[in-house]
């Protein structure tokens, strides 16, 4: 722990010296290896500047550090919500690597889950799978600004248990006891609280010069077989003497001088480390040089055992007799010649050659007669030193011991002991039997008891006695007891109480969404809004529809948790939800409009000819041409719009930029999308004309993730309308329009740069498809809001409202820039005999649709007649 210790408080300390201190050219201290992870905090309350500033935090301490898979590991979990793991411990070896990974960090801008991100890095980031090695300190870098949503005291305790030294910073609005609760001990070195991201550098001087000053053979695991010999920053392992380094610099390996043939041994070389003895074959040995050989002398041992003379051989020696004597069949010893052998000794039992002669001896335990030559059998109890306890009886060769009735003789063959009735085996006892005078009687091993019938034994029953404290079963056994726990259960470390077996742990439960253990066993459970089949493994979402109460006038359509109302073709779906109407209102009401009336979902509107523009009453038209505009489009690029709607919202755009009049001095438009961040897709002054623009629209790539909608428009009021993307200076006064296109509620604030946006004189509409929030609309748009504000309930529909928006303006509202045109030139004169016979022919449209309806009236009065 204090090598960890160390190693973070100097990998925040390096990151104040490089902000305090001029740079040098010394090379990094090298630390050891350490396995380093660091958990971001990427909620919603982190500012987008705030996490640049966590992002420079973390590639600046990496480029302090030796990196490298032997060296410091880095890996990087940003967490909100959710967690995400940016890159594991094994993924980059190099820093430039991490660096770009760092920079190409989405913040999630989601909630505060702390806890969970703990539980993932020890669970995880630090397994040996992703790349974390044993032996080599575990160090956690928590770094977050509120308060977490989850708990984290017990996660975070066992993640230090685990061996993971944990450090908490927290900043602005973090909470000190979460911190504390988190970071390893002591506080004082794991826990620090500032006031701002910009602040977070500041930390560590105190530890800046350690790193450099340990003792790594004392600090780490080195693995040196032999020696470890440190030096600044860093050790090298050596060898002892006779030994050298093998190849992975830790081992080592005996030199064999022998192998090497460095020696000059006569017969046998003997290695041993760095140094080698000589040794001599079978049958030599060593002289005093130590390295010659001369055949051993084995008489000169004196333990030839020839009875007369030793001959040395090699390997050993001979034995050869005196004249007179022939050698015997031990190939030692020597024999006199035998004059027994001769036949004509007369001796009763044996004879005896001597030198020249022989004489008679008798066996053992006889004795010879007065004629020398025949024998009689010796009685050794006469001599009164048999020392029987009870019987002497004379045998051949000595004497008998014999006991009185009722003994029997012992070993010693003199001594007599009582008979042991339990040596005939028919004594019945289970155990054991123990012989007495005219009987025996029955004992019990130990830890058993003699039953009734004084012969069978059974063993002591320990759980009887009350305190074996099983939480279930007590089982007896010899001298003691052990604890079993009921079917379904399993037995606990403390040997005493059980818990039931998690049968969805053996991860063989094959359930779709969810597993719960019951005992002896496991059932499947469904998430939320679904049912269980039959199989009861595999979910189905529930079909609200077909309960019957939807109330819906044309379809039911079912969706998770619920379902939602959808009409016939034609229809357009009313504000409640349910009831439809048709869309062509055009042929059912008197719209009164002097050109053209087009039908929407709901409601209908004008339209003029081309050239000519909709007056305020809505419905007659005027000869104002269109002005130059300045367009910027803010398109939502969420998660939830999906790919194949985000098709459909690019085709939006291209239907408001058919109606626009695109050129370098009329009509400029800048593309920009959003989620969790904010892209420029091009901006206002990068193309001009309505070709270039669509063919850029349609190459934009679906971003994902959030729905950042306030951010967004501070990004369009601070840099899409600057001069620098292509806006016009503001002398000139060309009108500024802003169009906003989301289909969900923002995840950030948008009421202060909406408001910011209309105080800079920029023209607000806001379209929203499907879950967009109607406020949220109506406080992005500009007055009167029924020209600036538009919704559709799905994204099949946005094509009309295209149709529907005028983003275009008079001249006489417009006080900007309008090319004036020599109404003489011919030019002028084409265009105005093209909107006359344009205006002519849409009058004679007008006239033979009022003629048929005079037909068709016409018709239905004769019919009522």
């Amino acid at each position: 722990m204090t090598r960890a210790l160390v190693y973070v408080g100097v990998l925040i300390a390096i990151m104040a010296a490089t902000e305090a201190r001029p740079k040098s050219a010394e090379p990094k201290c090298k630390s050891g290896p350490v396995d380093l992870v660091f958990i971001i905090d990427g909620s919603r309350s982190v500012r987008a500047h705030e996490f640049e500033t966590m992002r420079k935090f973390m590639i600046d301490i990496i480029h302090e550090l030796d990196v490298g898979l032997e060296a410091t590991r880095i890996g990087v979990v940003q967490y909100s919500s959710q967690v995400q793991n940016v890159f594991s411990l094994k993924a980059f070896s190099k820093p430039a690597q991490m660096v770009r990974a760092i920079n190409e960090i989405i913040p999630l801008a989601q909630g505060t889950m702390t806890g969970l991100a703990i539980r993932y890095a020890m669970n995880v980031a630090f397994s040996a799978e992703e790349g974390a090695r044993p032996n080599v300190p575990h160090v956690a870098v928590i770094v977050t600004d509120g308060r977490p949503q989850d708990r984290v005291a017990e996660v975070a305790a066992a993640a230090r248990e685990s061996g993971i030294e944990i450090y908490a910073i927290g900043v602005a609005r973090a909470d000190m006891t979460s911190l504390r609760a988190m970071a390893s001990p002591p506080f004082e070195d794991h826990v620090f609280l500032v006031e701002s991201f910009d602040l977070i550098h500041q930390f560590g001087l105190q530890f800046q010069d350690k790193l450099c000053g340990m003792d790594l053979c004392l600090e780490s695991d080195h693995g040196c077989e032999h020696i470890c010999e440190s030096s600044p920053g860093s050790y090298h392992c050596l060898c002892l003497p006779g030994y050298t380094l093998n190849e992975d610099g830790k081992t080592c390996t005996p030199i064999d001088l022998c192998a090497e043939g460095k020696h000059d041994c006569d017969q046998i070389c003997i290695a041993s480390p760095g140094s080698f003895t000589c040794d001599c074959n079978t049958g030599y040995t060593l002289n005093d040089d130590k390295r010659t050989c001369t055949m051993i002398d084995y008489c000169s041992f004196g333990n030839d055992s020839c009875e007369h003379q030793c001959v040395s051989v090699l390997n050993g020696f001979n034995c050869r007799c005196n004249e007179g004597y022939s050698l015997n069949g031990d190939l030692k010893t020597c024999t006199m010649i035998d004059y027994c052998s001769f036949g004509n000794d007369s001796c009763e039992h044996e004879c005896v050659s001597v030198l020249q002669s022989f004489y008679c001896r008798c066996h053992e335990g006889y004795s010879l007669n007065e004629d020398e030559t025949t024998c009689t059998m010796i009685d050794y109890c006469s001599f009164g030193n048999d020392s029987c306890e009870h019987e002497c009886v004379s045998v051949l060769n000595g004497f008998n011991c014999r006991c009185n009735d009722g003994y029997s003789l012992n070993a010693d063959m003199k001594t007599c002991t009582m008979i042991d009735y339990c040596s005939f085996g028919n004594d019945s006892c289970e155990h054991q039997c123990v012989s007495v005078l005219k009987g025996f009687h029955c004992v019990c091993n130990d830890g058993y008891t003699l039953n009734d019938d004084k012969k069978t034994c059974t063993m002591i029953d320990y759980c009887s006695f009350g305190n074996d404290s099983c939480e279930h079963e007590c089982v007896s056994l010899l001298k003691g007891f052990n604890c079993r726990c009921n079917e379904g259960y399993s037995l606990n470390d403390d040997l005493k109480t059980c818990t039931m077996i998690d049968y969805c742990s053996f991860g063989n439960d094959s359930c779709e969404h969810q597993c719960v253990s019951v005992l002896k066993g496991f059932h499947c459970r469904c998430n939320d809004g679904y049912t269980l089949n039959d199989d009861k493994k595999t979910c189905t979402m529930i079909d609200y529809c077909s309960f019957g109460n939807h109330s819906c006038a044309h379809h039911c359509v079912s969706v998770l948790n619920g379902f939602y109302c959808r009409c016939n073709e034609g229809y357009t779906l009313q504000e409640n939800r349910k009831t439809c109407q048709s869309d062509n209102l055009c042929n059912t009401v008197e719209h009164g409009c002097e050109y053209q009336c087009v039908s929407t979902p709901g409601s209908y509107h004008c339209v003029c000819p081309e050239g000519h523009v909709l007056q305020d009453d809505g419905k007659s038209c005027g000869t104002c041409r269109s002005s130059n505009i300045d367009l910027v489009l803010l398109i939502d690029g969420s998660k939830s719009v999906r790919p194949q709607n985000f098709k459909l919202v690019k085709q939006f755009v291209n239907q408001v930029v058919d109606q626009l009049d695109v050129s370098p001095k009329g009509t400029r438009v800048g593309l920009v999308q959003y989620s969790s961040r904010v892209r420029t897709e091009f901006p206002l002054s990068m193309y001009q004309t309505k070709d270039e623009i669509k063919k850029a629209v349609m190459n934009v790539e679906y971003m994902e993730k959030g729905t950042m909608t306030g951010l967004a428009l501070k990004h369009m009021v601070e840099n899409s309308f600057s001069e620098a993307d292509g806006a016009r200076p503001a002398e000139k006064n060309i009108p500024r329009v802003g169009l906003v296109f989301t289909d969900g509620r923002s995840q950030d604030d948008i009421q202060e740069w909406a408001k910011k946006a209309k105080d800079a004189g920029i023209t607000m509409y806001a379209v929203g498809v499907g879950k967009a929030v109607e406020d949220e609309l109506r406080e992005i748009a500009s007055e009167p809001m029924e020209k600036h504000f538009f919704y559709s309930a799905d994204f099949t529909a946005i094509s009309q409202i295209a149709e529907n928006l005028k983003l275009n303006v008079c001249a006489a509202e417009s006080q900007g820039g309008i090319e004036v045109k020599d109404p003489c030139a011919c030019e002028s004169l084409v265009e105005f005999q093209q909107v006359t016979m344009s205006t002519l022919d849409q009058l004679n449209q007008k006239l033979s649709a009022m003629t048929k309806r005079l037909e068709v009236l016409e018709s239905q009065l004769l019919t009522r007649k």
